[in-house]
Protein backbone atom coordinates (compact mmCIF):
# COMPACT_ATOMS: atom_id res chain seq x y z
CA UNK A 1 0.00 0.00 0.00
CA UNK A 2 1.38 3.46 -1.37
CA UNK A 3 1.74 6.23 1.61
CA UNK A 4 -0.64 8.20 -0.10
CA UNK A 5 -3.23 5.87 -0.20
CA UNK A 6 -1.87 4.52 3.82
CA UNK A 7 -2.42 8.90 4.66
CA UNK A 8 -6.20 9.18 3.23
CA UNK A 9 -6.91 5.89 5.00
CA UNK A 10 -5.48 7.26 7.98
CA UNK A 11 -7.41 10.31 7.82
CA UNK A 12 -10.58 9.07 6.30
CA UNK A 13 -10.46 7.11 9.80
CA UNK A 14 -9.67 9.99 12.21
CA UNK A 15 -12.69 12.26 10.53
CA UNK A 16 -14.83 8.98 11.10
CA UNK A 17 -13.94 8.94 15.04
CA UNK A 18 -14.08 12.75 15.34
CA UNK A 19 -18.19 12.19 13.58
CA UNK A 20 -18.92 9.22 16.54
CA UNK A 21 -17.76 11.24 19.30
CA UNK A 22 -19.26 14.81 18.51
CA UNK A 23 -22.70 15.70 16.92
CA UNK A 24 -21.15 18.85 15.65
CA UNK A 25 -18.57 17.18 13.70
CA UNK A 26 -20.82 14.26 12.21
CA UNK A 27 -23.32 17.30 11.66
CA UNK A 28 -20.25 19.11 9.30
CA UNK A 29 -19.28 15.95 7.63
CA UNK A 30 -22.57 14.85 6.83
CA UNK A 31 -24.28 18.01 5.50
CA UNK A 32 -23.41 17.22 1.95
CA UNK A 33 -25.31 14.47 1.93
CA UNK A 34 -28.54 15.58 3.41
CA UNK A 35 -28.47 19.10 2.22
CA UNK A 36 -26.48 18.31 -0.97
CA UNK A 37 -25.65 22.02 -3.20
CA UNK A 38 -25.86 24.06 0.05
CA UNK A 39 -22.84 24.74 1.78
CA UNK A 40 -22.68 24.42 5.58
CA UNK A 41 -21.88 27.44 7.59
CA UNK A 42 -20.72 26.97 10.81
CA UNK A 43 -22.26 28.98 13.32
CA UNK A 44 -22.18 28.92 17.18
CA UNK A 45 -26.30 28.17 17.38
CA UNK A 46 -25.04 24.75 15.77
CA UNK A 47 -22.49 23.79 17.82
CA UNK A 48 -25.15 24.83 21.18
CA UNK A 49 -27.58 22.64 19.85
CA UNK A 50 -25.54 19.77 19.35
CA UNK A 51 -23.75 19.75 22.49
CA UNK A 52 -27.13 20.12 24.46
CA UNK A 53 -28.05 17.05 22.15
CA UNK A 54 -25.20 15.34 22.95
CA UNK A 55 -26.11 15.86 26.55
CA UNK A 56 -29.66 14.22 26.27
CA UNK A 57 -28.20 11.65 24.46
CA UNK A 58 -25.39 11.18 27.52
CA UNK A 59 -28.49 11.22 30.26
CA UNK A 60 -27.90 15.16 31.52
CA UNK A 61 -30.57 16.41 30.20
CA UNK A 62 -33.54 14.66 29.61
CA UNK A 63 -36.59 17.76 28.80
CA UNK A 64 -35.48 19.82 26.60
CA UNK A 65 -36.85 22.83 24.54
CA UNK A 66 -35.71 25.05 22.15
CA UNK A 67 -36.97 28.24 21.13
CA UNK A 68 -35.36 29.27 17.18
CA UNK A 69 -36.42 31.56 14.28
CA UNK A 70 -37.41 29.14 11.40
CA UNK A 71 -35.10 29.24 8.07
CA UNK A 72 -32.02 28.14 10.99
CA UNK A 73 -31.87 24.44 9.77
CA UNK A 74 -33.71 22.90 13.17
CA UNK A 75 -35.25 20.27 11.70
CA UNK A 76 -31.73 19.32 10.03
CA UNK A 77 -30.13 18.80 12.50
CA UNK A 78 -32.34 17.75 15.51
CA UNK A 79 -34.87 15.79 13.35
CA UNK A 80 -32.66 13.87 10.95
CA UNK A 81 -29.17 13.93 11.90
CA UNK A 82 -29.26 13.56 15.45
CA UNK A 83 -31.29 10.39 15.31
CA UNK A 84 -28.91 8.82 13.08
CA UNK A 85 -25.86 9.87 14.86
CA UNK A 86 -27.73 8.39 18.37
CA UNK A 87 -27.38 4.95 16.42
CA UNK A 88 -23.94 4.86 15.99
CA UNK A 89 -23.64 4.23 19.76
CA UNK A 90 -27.20 2.86 20.78
CA UNK A 91 -28.98 1.57 17.54
CA UNK A 92 -31.45 0.58 19.73
CA UNK A 93 -32.88 4.18 20.55
CA UNK A 94 -36.78 4.65 19.14
CA UNK A 95 -37.08 7.63 18.01
CA UNK A 96 -40.76 9.35 17.73
CA UNK A 97 -40.65 12.23 16.07
CA UNK A 98 -44.06 14.46 15.54
CA UNK A 99 -44.88 17.64 13.62
CA UNK A 100 -48.10 19.72 13.26
CA UNK A 101 -48.17 18.51 9.55
CA UNK A 102 -47.74 14.83 8.95
CA UNK A 103 -46.24 15.64 5.22
CA UNK A 104 -43.21 17.41 7.48
CA UNK A 105 -42.68 14.55 9.68
CA UNK A 106 -42.36 12.36 6.67
CA UNK A 107 -40.07 14.30 4.81
CA UNK A 108 -37.51 14.59 7.29
CA UNK A 109 -38.05 10.54 8.35
CA UNK A 110 -37.55 10.06 4.52
CA UNK A 111 -34.65 12.13 4.39
CA UNK A 112 -32.69 10.56 8.15
CA UNK A 113 -33.51 6.85 5.60
CA UNK A 114 -31.46 8.25 3.12
CA UNK A 115 -28.70 9.33 5.03
CA UNK A 116 -28.20 6.27 6.30
CA UNK A 117 -28.73 4.50 3.15
CA UNK A 118 -26.10 6.96 1.46
CA UNK A 119 -22.52 5.54 0.85
CA UNK A 120 -20.86 8.31 3.14
CA UNK A 121 -22.70 6.38 5.74
CA UNK A 122 -22.79 2.98 4.75
CA UNK A 123 -18.99 2.80 4.12
CA UNK A 124 -18.18 4.32 8.04
CA UNK A 125 -20.70 2.81 9.85
CA UNK A 126 -22.52 -0.20 7.57
CA UNK A 127 -21.46 -2.76 9.66
CA UNK A 128 -23.39 -0.78 12.89
CA UNK A 129 -26.78 -2.59 12.58
CA UNK A 130 -28.91 -3.28 8.58
CA UNK A 131 -32.16 -1.88 8.37
CA UNK A 132 -35.01 -4.52 8.43
CA UNK A 133 -36.43 -5.03 5.44
CA UNK A 134 -40.28 -5.54 6.63
CA UNK A 135 -39.90 -2.50 8.56
CA UNK A 136 -38.53 0.01 5.83
CA UNK A 137 -41.38 2.54 5.01
CA UNK A 138 -41.96 6.08 4.64
CA UNK A 139 -43.31 6.74 7.59
CA UNK A 140 -41.64 3.75 10.06
CA UNK A 141 -38.55 1.87 9.42
CA UNK A 142 -36.51 -0.26 11.77
CA UNK A 143 -33.09 -1.44 12.14
CA UNK A 144 -31.90 -5.36 13.48
CA UNK A 145 -30.94 -3.85 16.71
CA UNK A 146 -34.62 -3.16 17.40
CA UNK A 147 -34.32 0.35 17.53
CA UNK A 148 -36.90 2.87 14.66
CA UNK A 149 -37.52 6.02 13.95
CA UNK A 150 -41.45 6.94 13.58
CA UNK A 151 -42.90 10.12 11.97
CA UNK A 152 -46.01 11.22 12.98
CA UNK A 153 -48.10 14.71 13.60
CA UNK A 154 -50.16 16.17 16.37
CA UNK A 155 -53.35 14.59 16.94
CA UNK A 156 -52.29 11.51 14.36
CA UNK A 157 -52.97 7.97 15.38
CA UNK A 158 -49.48 6.80 15.42
CA UNK A 159 -48.92 8.49 18.59
CA UNK A 160 -50.28 4.57 20.39
CA UNK A 161 -46.41 3.68 20.04
CA UNK A 162 -44.37 4.77 22.34
CA UNK A 163 -40.28 5.92 22.26
CA UNK A 164 -37.37 6.48 24.09
CA UNK A 165 -36.68 9.60 22.52
CA UNK A 166 -39.70 11.96 21.43
CA UNK A 167 -38.76 14.72 19.38
CA UNK A 168 -41.08 17.24 18.96
CA UNK A 169 -40.37 19.45 15.64
CA UNK A 170 -43.21 22.36 15.12
CA UNK A 171 -45.92 21.66 16.86
CA UNK A 172 -48.19 24.59 15.61
CA UNK A 173 -48.82 25.58 12.45
CA UNK A 174 -48.47 29.31 11.81
CA UNK A 175 -52.14 30.41 11.54
CA UNK A 176 -53.48 27.21 13.33
CA UNK A 177 -51.93 29.08 16.60
CA UNK A 178 -53.84 31.75 16.16
CA UNK A 179 -56.87 29.46 16.78
CA UNK A 180 -57.66 29.14 20.47
CA UNK A 181 -59.86 26.16 19.99
CA UNK A 182 -56.45 24.79 17.70
CA UNK A 183 -54.22 25.35 20.17
CA UNK A 184 -56.04 24.19 23.09
CA UNK A 185 -56.04 20.96 21.09
CA UNK A 186 -52.79 20.63 20.72
CA UNK A 187 -51.79 21.71 24.24
CA UNK A 188 -54.44 18.84 25.29
CA UNK A 189 -52.67 15.95 22.88
CA UNK A 190 -49.59 17.67 24.42
CA UNK A 191 -50.50 16.90 27.87
CA UNK A 192 -52.69 13.58 27.04
CA UNK A 193 -51.18 11.63 24.56
CA UNK A 194 -47.95 12.71 24.06
CA UNK A 195 -46.14 13.22 27.32
CA UNK A 196 -47.56 9.49 28.11
CA UNK A 197 -45.27 8.25 25.54
CA UNK A 198 -41.66 7.54 26.86
CA UNK A 199 -40.81 3.54 27.32
CA UNK A 200 -39.12 5.07 30.58
CA UNK A 201 -40.45 8.64 31.93
CA UNK A 202 -36.92 8.70 34.25
CA UNK A 203 -34.44 8.23 31.84
CA UNK A 204 -35.71 8.35 28.23
CA UNK A 205 -36.38 12.23 26.18
CA UNK A 206 -38.43 14.68 25.02
CA UNK A 207 -37.21 17.26 23.03
CA UNK A 208 -39.22 20.12 21.43
CA UNK A 209 -37.81 22.49 19.02
CA UNK A 210 -39.98 25.27 17.48
CA UNK A 211 -40.79 28.98 16.56
CA UNK A 212 -42.78 30.63 19.35
CA UNK A 213 -45.72 31.40 17.61
CA UNK A 214 -48.64 32.93 20.51
CA UNK A 215 -48.42 32.90 24.39
CA UNK A 216 -50.25 30.31 24.80
CA UNK A 217 -48.32 28.06 22.28
CA UNK A 218 -46.97 24.55 23.69
CA UNK A 219 -43.60 26.46 24.69
CA UNK A 220 -45.78 28.46 26.60
CA UNK A 221 -47.23 26.24 28.46
CA UNK A 222 -43.74 24.27 29.04
CA UNK A 223 -42.72 27.03 30.49
CA UNK A 224 -45.19 28.58 32.35
CA UNK A 225 -46.89 25.69 33.56
CA UNK A 226 -45.19 22.10 33.31
CA UNK A 227 -41.78 23.92 34.34
CA UNK A 228 -38.19 22.14 34.54
CA UNK A 229 -37.50 21.65 31.13
CA UNK A 230 -33.71 22.54 29.97
CA UNK A 231 -34.70 25.86 27.65
CA UNK A 232 -32.83 27.47 24.43
CA UNK A 233 -34.09 30.54 23.42
CA UNK A 234 -32.26 32.45 20.86
CA UNK A 235 -33.67 35.42 19.09
CA UNK A 236 -32.93 36.11 15.71
CA UNK A 237 -31.83 39.68 16.96
CA UNK A 238 -30.04 40.12 20.26
CA UNK A 239 -32.08 41.72 22.89
CA UNK A 240 -29.70 41.89 25.82
CA UNK A 241 -30.41 38.97 28.09
CA UNK A 242 -27.79 37.03 29.12
CA UNK A 243 -29.36 33.35 29.24
CA UNK A 244 -28.05 29.95 30.47
CA UNK A 245 -28.97 26.45 30.69
CA UNK A 246 -27.05 23.69 33.20
CA UNK A 247 -24.42 23.67 30.46
CA UNK A 248 -23.74 27.62 31.00
CA UNK A 249 -23.91 30.35 29.20
CA UNK A 250 -25.15 29.47 25.20
CA UNK A 251 -25.69 33.10 23.24
CA UNK A 252 -22.20 34.45 22.77
CA UNK A 253 -23.77 37.81 21.16
CA UNK A 254 -23.01 41.01 23.04
CA UNK A 255 -24.49 43.60 20.82
CA UNK A 256 -27.96 44.60 20.57
CA UNK A 257 -29.91 43.52 17.54
CA UNK A 258 -26.99 41.00 16.31
CA UNK A 259 -27.95 38.86 14.03
CA UNK A 260 -27.71 34.86 14.87
CA UNK A 261 -25.32 33.67 11.89
CA UNK A 262 -25.34 36.71 9.26
CA UNK A 263 -23.29 35.21 6.99
CA UNK A 264 -25.70 32.75 6.22
CA UNK A 265 -29.29 34.84 6.80
CA UNK A 266 -28.48 38.26 6.79
CA UNK A 267 -30.16 41.82 7.32
CA UNK A 268 -31.26 41.61 4.36
CA UNK A 269 -33.05 38.10 4.82
CA UNK A 270 -34.52 38.68 8.53
CA UNK A 271 -36.16 42.46 6.96
CA UNK A 272 -37.76 40.41 4.38
CA UNK A 273 -38.60 37.84 7.39
CA UNK A 274 -39.82 40.79 9.71
CA UNK A 275 -41.56 42.00 6.65
CA UNK A 276 -43.56 38.64 5.94
CA UNK A 277 -44.33 38.27 9.24
CA UNK A 278 -45.90 41.49 10.49
CA UNK A 279 -45.51 42.90 13.56
CA UNK A 280 -46.65 40.37 15.83
CA UNK A 281 -44.70 37.69 13.82
CA UNK A 282 -41.62 39.12 14.49
CA UNK A 283 -42.14 39.37 18.17
CA UNK A 284 -42.76 35.81 18.18
CA UNK A 285 -41.12 33.62 15.14
CA UNK A 286 -38.03 35.81 15.10
CA UNK A 287 -37.45 37.25 18.63
CA UNK A 288 -39.10 33.86 20.39
CA UNK A 289 -41.44 36.51 22.33
CA UNK A 290 -45.08 36.27 20.83
CA UNK A 291 -46.03 39.30 22.83
CA UNK A 292 -44.79 43.00 21.00
CA UNK A 293 -44.64 46.17 23.20
CA UNK A 294 -46.82 47.84 20.42
CA UNK A 295 -49.70 45.62 21.38
CA UNK A 296 -52.51 44.98 19.07
CA UNK A 297 -52.90 43.09 15.43
CA UNK A 298 -54.21 45.64 13.08
CA UNK A 299 -51.60 48.62 13.11
CA UNK A 300 -53.94 51.54 11.58
CA UNK A 301 -50.82 53.71 11.52
CA UNK A 302 -49.58 51.56 8.47
CA UNK A 303 -52.45 52.78 5.99
CA UNK A 304 -50.83 55.31 3.80
CA UNK A 305 -52.96 58.46 2.90
CA UNK A 306 -53.96 59.57 -0.97
CA UNK A 307 -53.36 62.85 -0.95
CA UNK A 308 -56.60 64.83 -1.65
CA UNK A 309 -55.24 66.85 -4.03
CA UNK A 310 -53.53 63.87 -6.47
CA UNK A 311 -56.37 62.37 -8.76
CA UNK A 312 -57.34 58.77 -7.67
CA UNK A 313 -54.93 56.44 -9.57
CA UNK A 314 -56.50 53.68 -12.52
CA UNK A 315 -58.10 50.95 -10.87
CA UNK A 316 -56.76 47.53 -12.29
CA UNK A 317 -59.94 45.07 -9.71
CA UNK A 318 -62.56 46.04 -7.33
CA UNK A 319 -63.82 43.88 -4.61
CA UNK A 320 -66.58 44.85 -2.14
CA UNK A 321 -66.82 42.46 0.65
CA UNK A 322 -69.28 41.84 3.21
CA UNK A 323 -70.08 40.79 6.46
CA UNK A 324 -73.79 40.00 7.02
CA UNK A 325 -76.06 40.24 9.95
CA UNK A 326 -80.12 39.95 8.40
CA UNK A 327 -81.67 42.08 11.74
CA UNK A 328 -82.63 45.58 12.43
CA UNK A 329 -82.04 45.79 16.04
CA UNK A 330 -79.07 47.81 17.17
CA UNK A 331 -77.68 45.30 20.37
CA UNK A 332 -75.62 42.79 17.46
CA UNK A 333 -73.22 43.57 14.97
CA UNK A 334 -74.68 45.18 11.98
CA UNK A 335 -73.81 44.29 8.29
CA UNK A 336 -70.97 45.85 7.01
CA UNK A 337 -69.02 46.29 3.61
CA UNK A 338 -65.83 47.71 2.39
CA UNK A 339 -64.77 48.24 -0.67
CA UNK A 340 -60.87 47.80 -1.96
CA UNK A 341 -59.15 48.77 -5.81
CA UNK A 342 -56.31 47.68 -6.91
CA UNK A 343 -54.12 49.57 -8.50
CA UNK A 344 -49.85 49.63 -9.56
CA UNK A 345 -48.03 52.09 -8.67
CA UNK A 346 -43.73 52.42 -9.21
CA UNK A 347 -44.13 48.69 -10.35
CA UNK A 348 -45.81 47.70 -7.51
CA UNK A 349 -49.24 46.42 -6.92
CA UNK A 350 -51.46 48.75 -4.33
CA UNK A 351 -54.30 48.50 -2.78
CA UNK A 352 -56.92 51.32 -1.34
CA UNK A 353 -60.12 51.42 0.46
CA UNK A 354 -62.90 53.23 -1.76
CA UNK A 355 -65.69 53.03 0.71
CA UNK A 356 -66.73 51.40 3.88
CA UNK A 357 -70.45 51.36 5.31
CA UNK A 358 -72.22 49.74 8.56
CA UNK A 359 -75.91 49.31 9.30
CA UNK A 360 -78.70 47.62 10.85
CA UNK A 361 -80.75 45.97 7.53
CA UNK A 362 -83.77 43.70 7.29
CA UNK A 363 -82.65 40.68 4.83
CA UNK A 364 -84.96 42.16 1.95
CA UNK A 365 -82.98 45.82 2.54
CA UNK A 366 -79.76 44.60 2.42
CA UNK A 367 -80.56 42.42 -1.11
CA UNK A 368 -81.57 45.79 -2.39
CA UNK A 369 -78.68 47.42 -0.86
CA UNK A 370 -75.69 44.82 -2.21
CA UNK A 371 -77.46 44.75 -5.75
CA UNK A 372 -77.40 48.62 -5.97
CA UNK A 373 -74.00 48.72 -4.74
CA UNK A 374 -72.87 46.24 -7.31
CA UNK A 375 -73.68 49.35 -9.98
CA UNK A 376 -71.45 51.70 -8.11
CA UNK A 377 -68.54 53.41 -10.58
CA UNK A 378 -65.50 53.54 -8.08
CA UNK A 379 -62.39 56.39 -8.86
CA UNK A 380 -62.87 59.75 -10.45
CA UNK A 381 -61.22 58.56 -13.96
CA UNK A 382 -57.46 59.20 -12.57
CA UNK A 383 -56.91 60.96 -15.72
CA UNK A 384 -53.72 62.93 -15.59
CA UNK A 385 -51.49 64.00 -18.15
CA UNK A 386 -49.28 61.17 -17.77
CA UNK A 387 -52.65 58.74 -17.70
CA UNK A 388 -55.38 60.75 -20.05
CA UNK A 389 -57.67 57.77 -20.70
CA UNK A 390 -58.16 56.34 -17.35
CA UNK A 391 -61.58 55.68 -16.44
CA UNK A 392 -63.79 54.86 -13.58
CA UNK A 393 -64.36 50.73 -13.00
CA UNK A 394 -67.47 48.62 -11.18
CA UNK A 395 -66.78 45.72 -8.99
CA UNK A 396 -65.30 42.78 -10.37
CA UNK A 397 -65.97 40.26 -7.41
CA UNK A 398 -67.95 40.40 -4.14
CA UNK A 399 -67.02 38.15 -1.42
CA UNK A 400 -69.42 37.34 1.84
CA UNK A 401 -68.88 35.17 4.27
CA UNK A 402 -69.93 31.66 3.58
CA UNK A 403 -71.70 31.57 7.13
CA UNK A 404 -75.51 31.13 8.07
CA UNK A 405 -76.80 34.55 7.03
CA UNK A 406 -74.36 34.84 4.15
CA UNK A 407 -75.81 31.73 2.44
CA UNK A 408 -79.47 33.18 1.23
CA UNK A 409 -77.43 36.16 0.59
CA UNK A 410 -75.37 34.52 -2.10
CA UNK A 411 -77.77 32.36 -3.69
CA UNK A 412 -80.27 35.11 -4.34
CA UNK A 413 -77.02 37.57 -5.77
CA UNK A 414 -76.37 34.79 -8.13
CA UNK A 415 -79.65 34.54 -9.54
CA UNK A 416 -79.26 38.06 -10.54
CA UNK A 417 -76.32 37.58 -11.91
CA UNK A 418 -73.90 39.45 -9.53
CA UNK A 419 -70.47 38.04 -9.30
CA UNK A 420 -70.82 36.59 -5.97
CA UNK A 421 -68.25 34.08 -4.04
CA UNK A 422 -68.77 32.98 -0.06
CA UNK A 423 -65.53 33.76 2.12
CA UNK A 424 -64.71 29.96 3.94
CA UNK A 425 -62.61 30.63 6.72
CA UNK A 426 -62.59 27.19 7.22
CA UNK A 427 -61.08 26.80 10.97
CA UNK A 428 -59.74 30.14 11.06
CA UNK A 429 -61.23 32.01 13.89
CA UNK A 430 -61.34 36.15 13.50
CA UNK A 431 -58.09 36.29 15.32
CA UNK A 432 -56.17 34.01 13.36
CA UNK A 433 -57.42 35.94 10.02
CA UNK A 434 -56.50 39.06 11.57
CA UNK A 435 -52.48 38.15 12.15
CA UNK A 436 -53.15 36.79 8.50
CA UNK A 437 -53.29 39.94 7.00
CA UNK A 438 -51.23 41.83 9.46
CA UNK A 439 -48.37 41.27 7.61
CA UNK A 440 -49.99 42.97 4.48
CA UNK A 441 -51.03 46.13 6.04
CA UNK A 442 -47.47 46.40 7.34
CA UNK A 443 -46.16 46.58 3.95
CA UNK A 444 -47.39 50.08 3.28
CA UNK A 445 -48.73 48.70 0.23
CA UNK A 446 -52.45 50.20 1.36
CA UNK A 447 -54.49 53.11 1.13
CA UNK A 448 -57.07 55.32 2.10
CA UNK A 449 -58.07 58.32 1.35
CA UNK A 450 -57.26 61.62 2.96
CA UNK A 451 -60.07 64.25 4.26
CA UNK A 452 -60.41 67.08 2.02
CA UNK A 453 -61.30 69.21 5.33
CA UNK A 454 -59.16 67.56 7.81
CA UNK A 455 -56.04 67.25 5.89
CA UNK A 456 -53.40 64.49 7.35
CA UNK A 457 -56.26 62.27 8.63
CA UNK A 458 -58.41 59.72 6.93
CA UNK A 459 -61.96 60.25 4.98
CA UNK A 460 -64.77 60.81 7.22
CA UNK A 461 -66.72 57.63 6.35
CA UNK A 462 -62.90 55.59 6.74
CA UNK A 463 -62.75 56.81 10.68
CA UNK A 464 -65.07 54.36 12.18
CA UNK A 465 -63.48 51.46 9.84
CA UNK A 466 -59.91 52.76 11.54
CA UNK A 467 -60.82 52.58 14.92
CA UNK A 468 -62.37 49.63 15.10
CA UNK A 469 -59.42 48.06 13.37
CA UNK A 470 -57.38 49.44 15.85
CA UNK A 471 -59.35 48.34 18.98
CA UNK A 472 -59.64 44.61 17.96
CA UNK A 473 -60.09 42.44 19.09
CA UNK A 474 -61.65 43.79 22.25
CA UNK A 475 -63.71 46.14 20.46
CA UNK A 476 -67.93 45.69 20.84
CA UNK A 477 -68.38 44.83 17.03
CA UNK A 478 -66.04 43.19 14.79
CA UNK A 479 -67.82 43.25 11.02
CA UNK A 480 -65.74 45.63 9.70
CA UNK A 481 -62.53 43.72 10.40
CA UNK A 482 -64.26 40.83 9.14
CA UNK A 483 -64.73 42.38 5.97
CA UNK A 484 -61.09 43.52 6.16
CA UNK A 485 -58.87 40.26 6.89
CA UNK A 486 -61.33 37.91 4.24
CA UNK A 487 -60.86 40.86 1.45
CA UNK A 488 -57.14 40.83 2.35
CA UNK A 489 -56.32 37.25 2.40
CA UNK A 490 -58.99 36.74 -1.02
CA UNK A 491 -56.33 39.15 -2.56
CA UNK A 492 -53.47 37.39 -1.21
CA UNK A 493 -54.46 34.06 -2.62
CA UNK A 494 -55.91 35.16 -5.46
CA UNK A 495 -52.20 36.22 -6.82
CA UNK A 496 -52.56 40.35 -6.67
CA UNK A 497 -50.06 40.80 -4.50
CA UNK A 498 -46.99 38.88 -2.43
CA UNK A 499 -45.90 39.24 0.42
CA UNK A 500 -41.51 38.92 0.62
CA UNK A 501 -40.47 35.53 0.66
CA UNK A 502 -36.58 34.62 2.11
CA UNK A 503 -34.93 31.64 0.76
CA UNK A 504 -35.21 28.34 3.12
CA UNK A 505 -34.09 25.04 2.24
CA UNK A 506 -35.35 23.84 5.54
CA UNK A 507 -38.86 24.17 4.37
CA UNK A 508 -40.78 22.52 1.96
CA UNK A 509 -41.03 24.97 -1.40
CA UNK A 510 -44.67 26.11 -2.37
CA UNK A 511 -45.37 26.90 -6.43
CA UNK A 512 -47.66 30.11 -6.63
CA UNK A 513 -49.40 31.09 -10.03
CA UNK A 514 -49.54 33.93 -11.82
CA UNK A 515 -52.53 36.16 -11.39
CA UNK A 516 -54.39 36.80 -14.78
CA UNK A 517 -56.91 39.31 -14.83
CA UNK A 518 -60.05 37.70 -16.28
CA UNK A 519 -61.77 41.04 -16.25
CA UNK A 520 -59.62 43.30 -17.44
CA UNK A 521 -60.70 45.88 -19.42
Amino acid sequence: MSPAVMLELVTKEKLRRKASASLYEFVKQSWHVVEPGIPFVPSWHIEQICEHLEAVSAGEITRLLINIPPRHSKSTIVSVMWPMWEWLTTPQQKFLCASYSGNLSIRDNLKARRLIQSPWYQERWGHMFELAGDQNAKQRFENDKTGYRLATSVGGTATGEGGSRLILDDPHGAQDAQSDAMRESALEWFDMVWSTRLNNPKSDAMVTIMQRLHERDISGHIIEDIKGWEHICIPAEWDGIKRKTVLGNYDPRTKMGELICPERFGEEEVTKLKQLLGVYGTSGQLQQNPSPIEGGILKTKNFQLWPADSGLPQFEYILQSYDTAFTEKTTGDPTACTVYAVFTQKGVRNVMLVDAWDEHLSYPDLRARVIKDWGTEYGDGGKTKDNPYARSRKPDRIIVEAKASGQSLLQDLRLAKVPAIGYNPSNADKVSRAHQAAPTLELGILWIPESRKNRGHPVSWAQAFMKQLEKFPVAEHDDYVDTFTQAIIYLKNDGWFELPQAKDHDEPKLKQRERVNPYAA
